[in-house]
């Protein structure tokens, strides 16, 4: 009898301790499933704010930057937007805002797009400090930019507050533009060729 009571206790034991353990693994499951719906929500805001397309996401370098990072990066980038305007007299560079620049490539970490992959994605940099892109006929977002010839210093601000701002180290020559990106907004892994183009691609 004292055997039976025994395996009796240890099987209860065991019984709570499984059931436990799965309670756990519930309450654990639960929190994943509410952090993935989060994440979800964000993923699903910036997309919707990049069409959901996911080679605008790598052009505005916004595939591995969590949504709550974005305020703060923008936020520090208007102060640096507005003073380096003020110094520069809001002066624009025809080198730059001349005809369009059409995307050749980027190579983002350890991922480069492929050849022809960015064709017909573009950027139009305009005379009074603003900046649209798209793709072929259809403008994707826009913004406002500030260009240093001296230091080569282009800074991105986009309008849409789900997208982080980007600098990078710009070489302009007569019909190609490097993009070097700058560690200050997590782009220093991003590097971009573009080429010069008269129109937007036809569709």
């Amino acid at each position: 009898m004292k055997n039976f009571l025994s395996y009796l206790i240890i099987l209860t034991c065991l019984v709570c301790v499984v059931s436990c353990k799965n309670k756990a693994k519930e309450s654990a499951s639960k929190e994943s499933d509410k952090q993935i719906k989060a994440n979800d929500s964000v993923l699903e805001q910036m997309n919707t704010t990049v069409d959901s397309d996911s080679l605008l996401a790598m052009i505005t370098n916004m595939t591995k930057v969590k949504q709550p990072e974005v305020t703060s990066m923008r936020r520090a980038a208007e102060a640096i937007i507005a003073h380096r305007n003020k110094e520069s007299g809001n002066k624009a560079h025809i080198i730059m805002d001349k005809d369009l620049w059409e995307f050749e490539f980027i190579f983002s970490g350890r991922n480069m797009s492929s050849p022809g992959q960015l064709a017909g994605y573009w950027i139009d940099f305009s005379e009074d400090l603003t900046y649209t892109y798209g793709y072929k006929q259809t403008v994707k977002g826009n913004g406002r930019y500030t260009y240093s010839i001296d230091t080569g210093l282009l800074l991105l601000i986009d309008n849409s507050e789900h997208i982080k701002p980007m600098e990078f180290e710009a070489k302009v020559f007569d019909q190609m533009l490097v993009m070097d990106g700058n560690d200050i907004y997590r782009d220093n892994n991003y590097n971009a060729k573009l080429k010069r183009i008269t129109q937007r691609p036809a569709n």
